[in-house]
């Protein structure tokens, strides 16, 4: 009974050990810890490198999205908010129109929206570029669907 629980403990630690995982934003690989521009390093199957590399194009475009977004939020949220309807700088009286600031904010919401597609993308290739180093399947996986369609059921097969 040792023998067996002593084998299953090594095996199982071996299979974990070598395995490329990600912790907050580092790559693990052999309990050494890696920037995500390492990923070369990282990554000896040339098929996830390349799919690692697009999850990284794809949070920085991501990222230019939503903070350019939250910038604009932020900028706008002030004048939209604010109770003056007139302003005088330098002797000069300005008209604060309320309705501006709300555009800006509308403007910058609309950027984030833009950013969360490519953040949902970049996470999803970043898992398919580590299960396919780690050499977990990723082999055809067809499945049924049962769906609404018209007057009826349809039974469809997606691939």
């Amino acid at each position: 009974m040792k023998k067996i629980l002593l084998f299953t403990v090594l095996f199982g630690v071996q299979s974990v050990f070598s395995q490329v995982t990600m912790e907050k934003n580092r790559l693990v690989k052999d309990g050494q810890t890696y920037k995500m521009s390492q990923y070369n390093d990282v990554f000896k199957n040339p098929e996830a490198a390349t799919l690692f590399k697009k999850a990284r194009t794809n949070a920085t475009v991501g990222q230019i999205f939503a903070y350019t977004g939250g910038f604009a939020i932020g900028f706008g949220i002030i004048p939209a908010l604010s109770g003056k309807k007139q302003e005088v700088r330098n002797g000069i009286v300005y008209e604060n129109q309320p309705s501006k600031g709300w555009t800006v904010v509308g403007i910058g919401a609309g950027l984030v929206g833009i950013g969360i597609p490519f953040a949902i993308a970049a996470n999803k290739n970043a898992e398919k570029a580590m299960a396919l180093e780690n050499g977990e399947a990723t082999a055809f996986q067809p499945y049924f669907k049962l769906e609404t369609a018209g007057n009826g059921l349809a039974l469809s097969y997606n691939f």
